[in-house]
């Protein structure tokens, strides 16, 4: 919130001007909030308590606390388990402050109660709620806004995306809607009532850009609409019709994105009556009326920061305070510009150059000065570069400033003399200090500032001695009122003086405090505890139900005001109570009127007294010009001991200091007694700081070192330990940062590297030497994850571990004279400087070098390098200490990091002699979220169109675009010439015609580069033209279209250019690099000017992350062919006028080509041939960009496992029940998502590419055609955890078992605590999902869309015990029934439900099917008049084998009878013998089911009694061969009970024997699982391994049986030539088999097939 006013006056016109926010105690702080940031609203409150959304349970819970709850929130706070899906709104009723309203994306709207009549406080009794008041019924659509009557505690209104607004009325014993306000063709963004006119009509704001007024006692049609405002972010309003106005506020943006603020008359909407431009930001301003002052507020979401918005006010406020002083006769009005330092927008200085009078032996003169002023002090430097001040003292010490008169100099034209050049500035002590500025411009603007400043000082001093005797008077009243502890810290922080009658807030109306008939309103009760103004008595508490359904409020018929029926029994508080308010409104009745004096005014509340240890609250301290300088202790950011290092004649010496810093200053004393009341050492300005970071080998003394370089100074301090250091680094970077441009700080943390590369060099541009940049981090170090701020979001201990290893070492400078000496000395490279010392101790650098003035690095010798001017003088030589090796080579160390950072030293705006006010170049971008072709269209009227890709344009065709797929391997999409000679053989091309896009493949193209032609023309097709271009495929030969050849130039040209004979092969291309650099366009906060400096440098071997684009800056991309400008949407609109300039700069180059145009984008707006310069952006082609590696060698083959080590893995047994830990609750029989302990679950299914709610009523069971996601949380440690299963069902789609997925990561992003995802399969599920739905698992087959409770169901209830028990459909045959199993039939023709126990199933099974039924089956209404029929096998009647579509006869020879002990049964288990790895391997699958029978490989099913070899179709002969000899070794010594008589026997895959189906759970015969040829099931019996293996065995074949189809079992069918005999192979292949293995392999294959032998 910021206070604004049309007026620039100095002192603020305003009846509130005296009201100042008071931060409250960090005591009295809300922290631990976990606040869904994502949500649409983010808090609300009531008297009491306020709640906020919260990221638990995917935002579908709302987080309430209470207002005196202060300090650290705990980690699972009260919440309402509100609905499934996310919160969009919510709202505290004005009645009751204990009820809410919620609205939600799932359609819904609830109304909670936080306290029931009894008194009972829920929110400190229980951890949640989520039984709703009441719930209205479902909408069609979500909801997008709940609101309450102001008066009518009955009333309720919503909106919803149906574009409507319903009135609810919930006095009924049903909710109904009274009225539907329709008239809207957008979401309803916000609703205001005409609270204090009866409240009778309501406004609603809508993205339509609408403003609409309803009368709903009429119709639900709009009374009055009205176009507001333009912007596409839409508005809010607010109704102001309280102290006798009326009037609607809107506020919104135009189509600039400026924030704009419109009073209408409700009665009159035609016209705004007032339009107030506010502030420029994108996003959209809440307003909120005070209907007891009068006051507007507006509330954004974080549009600037407290330290950014105090700036802002303080810079206008000096705007004011110089304009009003340069139109005085002090300075002459002169409003020129100045031409020197940083002028602010009213004509005034905060720094710059000037020059200062400094005394001489002789005569005096005018030394060169750098003057600065920050907050309210004077500093002087000897330079811009300075850390340390010469002089400096507070602007409130300025006595006055003096110019020299016009006649005492005796000339008539002033400014043509030195005299007028100069004024005096003259401290209270008298001291004076005679500056001379370059004009006289720069000498009114300097002068305007040192006095605005004066006066801005003056002013604030005022102010405190205006709020100290405030203060005192508030400390008197304090003393005789007893205090209310209950308030909140808002309320606590501000005082009520009550100078007028009031008019209250409508939610404080109290039963029988008022007369109806006066017209006026009650005051709004107080606690309890509070008294009466007059400390007679109290007020009683008001008294409300939850939603009192109250006669008198229903009708919206009434005439005239809403006032509250009169009490019928007041008690004797309430009388006292009424009668005290009625003597405080007797003196004044009437309501105040808008603007006058009578009003409530907030004055600050700090009569508080204040504890012991904060009454001393500033450090004062005095500077060497004998000023006091006063450190407040609540501006100290870190204060601290340290060691310093301070050189001396012999030896240096160890002294400990004092060290604070406070508002980007350093200062020293010499103990921590001085640091309170003695002078500091020096002052170190940090903003003039150059870097800070660790040291090594510095102190002798044990500790932890750290250096902190200033331009002139180097000072070693060291820490006594780790901790204390990283604190001090991390704030002294925090301070470097604040200063100068604002970039991401670098890491070493981060590989991305660039290969050799150099800045183009043409047109004026200095050259800049090709280079190796080895760490990408150097230029930009963006790679990092940024904050709100724009900064990494890194610090503190990982900051400083993770810092870039630093450019220093020894080595040998050639100095200066005639004998070229080399002398060694010690070289650091710390920012863009180049330090030079003694040694690495040294506090004083003998030379500084800054990289911006070097031009050029040449290295001379292995060992030798030189540094040179623009001019070509030789600033420095360089030789390294140490010859170069293989291993380490210090001199191009030495070389290539410096080049890297005189790259980044190199302003691109100062290269190009480019300026920022000049505006022939660019045109002006106003708008941050203007589109890319509005940012064109302000140009084309210039003539600059030809410059500049209109993508407008090129969308609809007008314009034409060609794209260049080149490479083979290294696939690249470039921009080149629309012209037929571009074309080639080699490569594919993209020829983008707006409505038409067409992919053209060459001839000699790779599948590689085709693919990526036609995945960048669809993504073009879909991101870019929403689906509704044309694609069309054209092949080079064989493919023609006259389209095509038209709109590049002819066919003609293309066969002349002869592009299919002198094409690049694409191996040269991938050889080829080109060259890309990116230029970051930023603000340097210090010269208040733009820079433009390198951010990133490479080629298209390895691209740039797309996280090096930050929102704040503008990037200039430059590539060969392509030119672009991105514009972050925080960057100003300077930078995105210099981008465009830098742009065109690059354009004019001498060698780029006549038809490269610059294309400019915005964030979030970049087109898909953007994206490809970078390369992580979402939806590109996963095509490598890399370089290929050279292998030396081939991977050997895999050598086959010996027969003992399968046989042995037989033989293994694992324990799949004992090895996962149950952690999960069961579900509870009541219905609800309450789990056994403290565990809680939620199912959601997919459907149509979403995730709805399954019924509560269902839970537990499943449909075999769906996915399911399902949420269980649990709590550990006191903290919630999560574990997401999702859910695939055996025959649900693929894109259902995608989205489950998919979904799943966007479910656990937006959840709190610990979480894990799940991926669960049907018959293969988990031990703790199968415990969560325990006893009532039930899995249906098909969809649940097409489930039909009608037909007839068989259910087989299998498991080995009471967790692993769950019942599966099945087919409805009697086939199915299985002796060792319990089956559950259920016939709704008959109403009666069969269990039927098979002979030999497991009493777990028994008890699981019967509470399955229970639980599940006759909890249904449907089933609700069916009976129970227990059925053991063998007693069945023949009304049971109706059911099953059979008879009894035919019934009981079908199903499978198991005489095995049940032992064997459940101990049966299944081993899949595969070959996918290149060697035959044996793993056990469990639990096993139908789908681990694939036809790839061989399945072997352990019964004990019988093994069954599954050989799948597809699997090959040798792994067949495998399986059959495993398991007979196995039979032969086996440990389990197998002996040489255990059969065994072979199955074929399609027609499995029933007893080998029955060892499966739930086995099915349809056409997903068998192919049409094999339908209808055709069963056959299985064949003993003795009569397969023999086939396999044999290795010889004649001619005629190896071309047989089929071939024989057993035979590898790609190496029929093997099996021939020796005479029948050189008799057809007419060599022998030694000359068959020396021809080449594919050699052999043309022969084979020329004998049919393939």
């Amino acid at each position: 919130m910021e206070y604004k006013t049309l007026e620039k006056s100095i002192v603020r016109d305003s009846k509130v001007r005296n009201v100042f926010h008071k931060s409250c105690k960090k005591e009295l702080f809300y922290t631990n909030l976990k606040v869904n940031s994502s949500a649409e609203e983010l808090l609300k409150s009531s008297k009491s308590l306020f709640a906020y959304p919260t990221m638990i349970g995917g935002g579908s819970c709302l987080c309430i606390s209470k207002l005196t709850s202060y300090g650290k929130a705990p980690d699972n706070a009260f919440h309402i388990k509100a609905h499934p899906d996310p919160i969009t709104c919510f709202e505290f009723s004005p009645f009751n402050e204990r009820v809410l309203a919620t609205g939600s994306r799932d359609c819904s709207i609830k109304l909670w109660s936080l306290g029931d009549e009894d008194g009972e406080d829920v929110i400190a009794s229980r951890p949640f709620i989520q039984d709703p008041l009441i719930t209205l019924p479902r909408q069609s659509k979500r909801i997008t806004g709940v609101y309450f009557h102001p008066s009518v505690d009955s009333l309720f209104v919503s909106a919803s995306a149906e574009f409507a607004v319903d009135l609810w009325d919930l006095g009924k014993g049903e909710a109904s809607v009274l009225q539907k306000a329709t008239g809207a063709t957008d979401n309803i963004l916000s609703l205001a009532w005409n609270t204090w006119s009866g409240g009778n009509m309501f406004a609603t704001s809508s993205r339509d850009k609408k403003m609409r007024l309803y009368d709903p006692r009429h119709s639900g049609l709009p009374v009055r609409e009205v176009v507001t405002h333009e912007g596409a972010q839409g508005f809010k309003l607010a109704w102001a019709d309280s102290g006798g106005i009326d009037m609607l506020c809107t506020v919104g943006a135009n189509k600039s994105a400026q924030r704009q603020l419109f009073l209408w008359d409700p009665r009159q909407m035609g016209q705004a009556l007032n339009i107030v431009n506010v502030t420029t930001d994108s996003s959209v301003l809440t307003p909120y009326y005070d209907f007891g002052t009068n006051i507007l507020y507006l509330g954004g979401k974080g549009d600037v920061s407290e330290e950014e918005g105090g700036k802002n006010k303080q810079k206008d406020k000096l705007d004011q305070l110089a304009g009003a002083l340069k139109d005085s006769t002090m300075i002459g009005g002169n409003t020129a510009a100045a031409s020197e330092g940083v002028l602010g927008e009213g004509g005034f200085l905060t720094e710059g150059d000037i020059k200062q009078e400094i005394e001489g032996w002789l005569f005096n003169t005018y030394h060169p000065r750098y003057l600065k002023i920050i907050k309210d002090r004077v500093y002087c430097f000897l330079n811009e570069e300075a850390a340390q001040s010469l002089w400096d003292f507070s602007v409130a010490n300025i006595k006055y400033v003096d110019i020299y008169d016009n006649e005492t100099t005796g000339s008539n034209s002033p400014s043509n003399n030195e005299w007028s050049l100069r004024f005096n500035i003259i401290h209270n002590n008298l001291k004076e200090y005679k500056m001379e500025c370059s004009s006289v411009e720069h000498r009114d603007a300097w002068i305007a500032s040192i006095n605005a400043h004066r006066e801005m000082k003056k002013e604030e001093e005022q102010q405190k001695l205006q709020q100290q005797e405030q203060q005192k008077i508030q400390q008197q009243q304090q003393l005789s009122n007893t205090v209310n502890k209950d308030l909140s810290p808002t309320l606590a922080d501000f005082h009520i003086v009550n100078q007028s009658p009031t008019v209250p807030s409508p939610a404080s109306i109290s039963k029988g405090q008022s007369d109806q008939g006066s017209g006026v309103f009650a005051v709004p009760n107080l606690p309890a505890s509070a008294t009466t103004p007059s400390g007679t008595g109290t007020i009683g508490r008001k008294s409300h139900s939850l939603l009192a359904r109250n006669p008198s409020y229903t009708s919206l018929k009434l005439s005239g005001g809403m006032a509250p029926p009169p009490s019928t029994t007041p008690t004797s508080e309430s009388s006292s109570s009424s009668s005290s308010s009625s003597t405080f409104l007797s003196t004044n009745s009437a309501l105040p009127a808008f603007g006058s004096a009578a009003s409530i005014q907030l004055v600050q509340n700090s009569n508080q007294p204040q504890p012991p240890q904060q009454q001393q609250s500033t450090n004062n301290t005095t500077n060497t010009s004998g000023q006091t300088i006063i450190i407040k202790l609540g501006d100290i950011i870190i204060e601290g001991s340290l060691f310093e290092l301070v050189p001396g004649l012999i030896w240096n010496s160890n002294v400990e200091k004092w060290y604070i810093v406070s508002e980007g200053m350093l200062y020293s004393y010499k103990t921590k007694q001085l640091a309170r009341t003695g002078d500091p050492l020096e002052t170190i300005h940090l903003e003039k700081a150059l870097s800070v970071h660790k040291t090594k080998d510095i102190f002798k003394i044990q500790g932890f070192s750290f250096q902190l370089t200033t331009p002139n100074r180097i000072i070693h301090l060291l820490a006594k330990n780790k901790d204390e250091m990283k604190s001090w680094i991390s704030v002294l970077r925090q301070n470097l940062k604040s200063s100068g441009e604002s970039k991401p700080t670098t890491s070493s943390s981060s590989t991305s590297s660039s290969r050799p590369s150099s800045l183009n060099n043409s047109s004026g541009m200095p050259p800049l030497p090709p280079g190796a940049l080895k760490d990408q981090q150097q230029l930009d170090g963006a790679d990092q994850p940024l904050n709100d701020d724009g900064e990494n979001n890194q610090g503190g201990e990982e900051e400083v571990e993770e810092e870039e290893e630093m450019l220093e070492g020894m080595i040998s400078r050639k100095l200066n004279g005639i004998f070229s000496m080399w002398g060694n000395v010690y070289m650091s490279l710390l920012a863009e400087d180049l330090f030079i010392s003694k040694n690495k101790m040294a506090t004083t650098p003998e030379m500084r070098i800054q990289l911006s003035s070097v031009s050029q690095i040449k290295k001379l010798s292995p060992t030798e390098f030189s540094l040179f001017d623009s001019a070509g003088a030789v600033v420095c030589n360089f030789r390294t200490l140490t010859p170069p090796t293989e291993e380490f080579d210090d001199c191009q160390r030495w070389f290539e990091g410096l080049e890297a950072a005189r790259k980044r030293s190199i302003d691109v705006i100062k290269m190009f002699g480019l300026s920022e006010r000049d505006e022939s170049l660019a045109g002006s971008f106003s708008s941050p979220s203007s589109s890319a072709s509005n940012l064109l269209s302000s140009e084309t009227d210039n003539g600059l169109d030809s410059k500049y890709w209109d993508l407008t344009a090129l969308k609809n065709g007008k314009l034409k675009m060609l794209i260049q797929i080149k490479g083979k391997r290294k696939i690249r999409a470039v921009m080149t010439k629309l012209s037929p000679e571009s074309l080639n053989t080699n490569n594919s091309f993209v020829l983008d015609a707006g409505p038409r896009i067409f992919v053209w493949a060459g001839a000699k193209s790779s599948r590689v580069n085709r693919a990526k032609a036609l995945d960048l023309a669809n993504r073009i097709r879909q991101k870019e033209r929403g689906g509704k271009s044309t694609l069309i495929q054209l092949d080079e030969g064989r493919d023609d279209s006259d389209d095509f050849w038209f709109i590049l130039g002819g066919r003609d040209k293309f066969v002349m250019s002869g592009a299919t004979r002198n094409a690049v092969t694409p191996e040269e291309q991938d050889s080829q690099s080109v060259r890309m650099a990116i230029y970051r366009i930023g603000i340097d906060s210090k010269k208040n000017s733009l820079r433009a400096r390198l951010a990133w440098e490479g080629s298209d071997w390895r691209l740039p992350n797309k996280e090096l684009l930050h929102t704040k800056y503008v990037y200039v991309v430059d590539c060969p062919t392509e030119i672009y400008v991105w514009i972050g949407k925080e960057s100003a609109a300077t930078q995105r006028r210099m981008g465009s300039k830098v742009a065109l700069a690059l354009l004019a180059q001498k060698d780029r080509a006549d038809w490269v145009r610059v294309t400019r984008l915005t964030e979030f707006g970049e087109n898909n041939l953007f994206k490809e310069k970078f390369a992580n952006y979402p939806g590109m082609l996963p095509i490598s960009t890399t370089k290929q590696e050279t292998k030396s060698h081939i991977a050997t083959t895999k050598a086959e496992h010996k027969p003992e080590v399968l046989v042995a893995r037989l033989q293994a047994s694992v324990d799949y029940v004992g090895r996962e830990k149950i952690f999960t609750g069961t579900l509870t029989d009541a219905v609800d998502q309450v789990c056994e302990g403290n565990g809680h679950v939620k199912v959601w299914k997919i459907n149509d590419f979403e995730k709805i709610e399954h019924p509560l009523g269902l839970y537990g069971q499943f449909f075999a055609g769906d996915s399911y996601i399902v949420l269980y949380t649990y709590m550990v440690n006191n903290k919630e955890a999560h574990v997401i299963y999702y859910y695939l069902g055996r025959d649900s789609t693929i894109n259902d078992k995608g989205t489950s997925a998919y979904l799943t990561v966007e479910l656990h992003e937006s959840l709190s605590g610990a979480c894990v995802q799940v991926r669960v399969v049907q018959n293969k599920e988990s031990r703790n999902f199968l415990n969560i739905f325990r006893g009532k698992m039930l899995v249906h087959t098909g969809k649940y869309s097409q489930f039909d409770r009608a037909d007839t169901a068989v259910y087989e209830v299998r498991g080995i015990d009471a967790v692993d028990s769950r019942a599966v459909q099945v087919d409805t045959s009697a086939r199915v029934l299985n002796s060792q199993h319990v089956f559950i039939v259920s016939s709704p023709a008959t109403k009666t439900v069969y269990q039927w126990n098979g002979a030999n199933s497991l009493q777990t099974e028994k008890d699981a099917a019967a509470s399955i039924i229970q639980k599940q089956l006759f909890k249904d209404k449907d089933y609700s008049d069916h009976q129970l029929i227990v059925v053991e096998q063998g007693n069945e009647s023949d009304a049971f084998w109706t059911c099953l579509k059979s008879t009894a006869e035919v019934g009981v020879t079908q199903y499978h009878r198991d005489t095995n002990s049940l032992a064997n049964a459940a101990a049966a288990r299944l081993f899949v013998c595969s070959n996918s790895s290149g060697i035959n391997e044996i793993l056990e699958e469990g639990p096993f089911n139908q789908d681990d029978l694939e036809i790839g490989n061989v399945g072997i099913l352990d019964a004990r009694h019988t093994i069954y070899l599954w050989l799948g179709t597809r699997a090959p002969h040798r792994t067949k061969k495998c399986a059959m000899e495993s398991v007979i070794a196995l039979c032969k010594q086996s440990k389990l009970g197998h002996t040489e008589q255990t059969p065994i026997v072979i199955v074929e895959p399609y027609h499995e024997p029933l007893e080998f189906r029955s060892y499966f759970r739930a086995w099915i015969i349809n056409a997903s699982k068998y192919p049409k040829s094999k339908l209808p099931f055709l069963e056959k019996a299985a064949i003993p391994v003795q009569s397969v293996l023999k086939d396999y065995l044999k290795e010889i074949y004649t001619y005629e049986e190896l071309l047989a189809d089929p071939l024989p079992a057993g035979i590898d069918g790609s190496k029929l030539e093997c099996y021939l005999p020796d005479d029948e192979f050189v008799k057809i292949f007419q060599m022998s088999r030694q000359e068959w293995e020396k021809i080449p392999g594919w050699r052999r294959e043309n022969i084979k097939r020329s004998v049919y032998l393939y």
